[in-house]
């Protein structure tokens, strides 16, 4: 049987990294599914990237991942398309960097219903359909562990995707299917584009390796997990020694 892989944000960053680390490993019946939010440009930017052979196994769908309503079409489509799933790879994430008394109700929302509640609603979705000996991976995130001063909200909601990973190991065990995540620290990503000198000069030196960590050293990672039968309820570090010193 083929594997069907599905990767949520997967057209940019770590999300991107994922799912090209996949189909370097991928099968000529193989599919990965892959979903973008709102940034078209970047879609199609992985899409044209793709070889000829991998375009046939990649099935791009746009979702809006805060939408409860876009989630359940999202997953509707994978089980009509492909009918079963091996690997589930939550990836999205959005944060706000505001002060805590700046935040409002409406932002807080959109960053939980972003990073944790449609994630959780996902795997409930497509829990039906998993298959026997499969991998949910979630990408937490090192701000889960230690707190930082960037953003309050987002460091909440990777902090109870880490607890969510060990929670849904019982509520899937009788599938034989594994749960885990990955807690990157500061990864070079689009996320930081803007970031000046200064920023990363000041960050680097939290760092005991001296720099960001690269997409690739994340994916190595993450497909790492995906393929390890007997690591289950684990929440994985890889921040290069932040904070150590």
């Amino acid at each position: 049987m083929s594997r069907v892989s599905v990767v949520t944000g997967g057209t940019s960053g770590i999300g991107r990294g994922i799912a090209e680390k996949i189909l370097t490993h991928s099968g000529p019946e193989d599919l990965v599914f892959v979903s973008y939010g709102h940034n078209r440009e970047r879609a199609e930017a992985f899409w044209e990237a793709l070889s000829e052979e991998n375009k046939k196994k990649v099935i791009l769908l746009r979702a809006d991942m805060s939408s409860y309503e876009e989630m359940i079409c999202f997953a509707r489509e994978i089980t009509e398309r492909a009918g079963h799933v091996d690997w589930l790879v939550n990836n999205v994430g959005i944060g706000i960097y505001k002060k805590y008394e700046d935040y409002t109700f409406e932002e807080w929302t959109k960053v939980v219903n972003t990073n944790l509640s449609i994630p959780v609603f996902l795997v409930k979705e497509l829990r039906p359909v998993m298959e026997k000996g499969g991998s949910i991976l979630f990408t937490g995130s090192y701000a889960g562990q230690q707190a930082y001063s960037s953003s309050l909200v987002y460091g909440v909601t990777k902090a109870a995707i880490h607890f969510l990973t060990k929670s849904l190991v019982k509520e899937f065990e009788p599938k034989g299917i594994t749960v885990n995540a990955i807690a990157p620290g500061f990864i070079q990503t689009a996320w930081h584009e803007n970031r000046s000198p200064e920023s990363y000069e000041r960050i680097n030196k939290k760092i005991a390796l001296h720099r960001f960590g690269e997409v690739s050293e994340v994916s190595d990672m993450a497909y790492a997990i995906l393929t390890n039968g007997y690591m289950n309820g684990s929440v994985v570090d890889i921040h290069g020694g932040y904070d150590y010193f």
